[in-house]
């Protein structure tokens, strides 16, 4: 027969488990007969919400699912509760975390930063959530999402950054939540959502600027992040100023392998001191990972890019051409090809515009050379379209027409929708120029249909 003590416990705990259903359940709108049906009555819900009653671990699972956060939120809603869940035994690690899911997080991680994406689901795959502690869980959601971006899976992976966010949340850490909200904003730009993503990323960056993040990693990310929103909303002086500040970042961080190295160390040292081991560990694993360096080596010629891309809608082309070459140089020297390649092309474009058609092929024809070492269609398409408006520019119309058939024919293959749409656009107003109306149709009627088919991946 359980103690008094034990008793008052499980009424707490029946308590707490209510509230945060109700809570979340009015918070997504949904009714109370709607989350019952069809497993459960109308009554048996009202019962759990208004703490009579607690359900067993089968059914709390199946109203997690259907609520769609982790069981362990609706368990843990404080740390409070967390103690008294594992006191009538609710919790799924009464001894303490798995030391044996500790491992498998750290290689899945490595294997992450690796690319090595497909043994990484392998390792994730058999961790069961509620089977964990929410630290672990956070961690795995975290990872799978990253799994999901990395295999070109957008949509699973917001599904399990929203995850981690509310394991965040849960764990009442505002690091854990932001890392996790930074990388769903990602998810949802890559889903040409950029309105949700401007909305994670600015809630990133008002965390940085609150100083409840002091990562300058992290900061450097957050801002590219969020002027690549900003650009692709069309916003661009808030672009330039994002790319101005993430700029700003890197130039307190030398880039050489070395410092970068350093500067990780520091950040895992300050973690150490807080007490959030796990952070400490990862950083500590990131500087000695070298190939770790050239990635964040890889933003900042990125990030130039992007700033001259910015700069050259605002027509400041002079502004545009310097931050052309400098990413260019940057990555060169990483040998970097398929970012070479965009570099390059991005400058063969702004050159064509300023009217240097020599110049301009030349750096179009080092893009494609770039491209076709990386053997990546998308990058081999953008440097065929420079190459194919520079011949068009010449009146050598039935060389660009090649150019443009086969750049055509790699962004068909590739999916690569949203720049297949603006190549076709591109082709449409040349031969509207020409007076070949009829084929100008064609390539319109393409273009929108590659609009379609990008904005299916959309999430409203």
């Amino acid at each position: 027969m359980p103690s008094l003590e034990t008793a008052n416990v499980g009424k707490a705990v029946a308590a707490r488990v209510g509230n945060n259903i109700r809570e979340v359940r009015t918070k997504l709108g949904m009714t109370q007969a709607q989350l019952a049906a069809p497993e459960f009555s109308i009554s048996y819900i009202s019962a759990i919400e208004r703490g009579k009653i607690r359900p067993s671990l089968k059914a709390l699972s199946i109203l997690a699912r259907r609520l769609d956060v982790p069981l362990t939120f609706l368990l843990e809603g404080s740390p409070a509760g967390a103690a008294e869940a594992r006191a009538v035994g609710y919790s799924p690690a009464d001894s303490g975390p798995d030391q044996r899911v500790d491992v498998d997080l750290l290689q899945a991680n490595v294997l992450v930063q690796q690319g090595a994406y497909e043994q990484a689901k392998e390792l994730l795959e058999p961790i069961q959530p509620e089977r964990i502690t929410t630290d672990q869980a956070y961690r795995l959601y975290l990872l799978k999402g990253q799994v999901h971006l990395g295999s070109n899976e957008y949509q699973e992976a917001v599904v399990d950054l929203r995850q981690a966010v509310s394991q965040g949340e849960a764990l009442n850490d505002t690091e854990y939540t932001e890392r996790a909200r930074n990388l769903l904003g990602k998810a949802y730009f890559l889903l040409y959502n950029y309105t949700l993503a401007m909305e994670n990323h600015s809630r990133c960056s008002s965390a940085i600027e609150n100083g409840q993040i002091t990562d300058p990693v992290f900061a450097l990310e957050v801002y590219s992040n969020l002027a690549s929103d900003y650009f692709r909303l069309g916003e661009l002086e808030r672009a330039i100023q994002f790319y101005h500040q993430a700029l700003e970042v890197l130039d307190e961080i030398s880039r050489d392998t070395r410092s970068f190295a350093q500067k990780y160390m520091e950040i895992s040292q300050h973690y150490k001191s807080v007490g959030k081991l796990a952070m400490a560990r990862e950083y500590a694993m990131h500087s000695l990972a070298i190939y770790e360096m050239r990635d964040e080596q890889r933003m900042v010629g990125l990030t130039h890019q992007r700033l001259g891309k910015a700069l050259e809608k605002q027509n400041d082309l002079e502004g545009a051409e310097t931050e052309y070459r400098k990413a260019i140089a940057i990555e060169r020297e990483l040998g970097d090809e398929i970012a070479a390649s965009l570099c390059h092309t991005s400058l063969a474009e702004l050159l064509l515009k300023r009217g240097q058609t020599e110049e301009a092929e030349k750096e179009a024809s080092e893009a494609l050379q770039f491209a076709r070492s990386s053997n990546d269609a998308q990058t081999q398409g953008q440097a065929l379209i420079a190459l194919a408006q520079i011949y068009h520019q010449r009146g050598d119309f039935d060389a660009a027409d090649q150019f443009f058939t086969q750049a055509l024919d790699l962004l068909d293959a590739s999916h690569a929708h949203e720049i297949a749409a603006s190549a076709y656009f591109r082709y449409a107003n040349l031969l509207e120029e020409r007076g070949e109306v009829q084929r100008s149709l064609s390539a319109i009627k393409k273009a929108y249909e590659h609009q379609r088919l990008g904005k299916r991946g959309d999430i409203e």
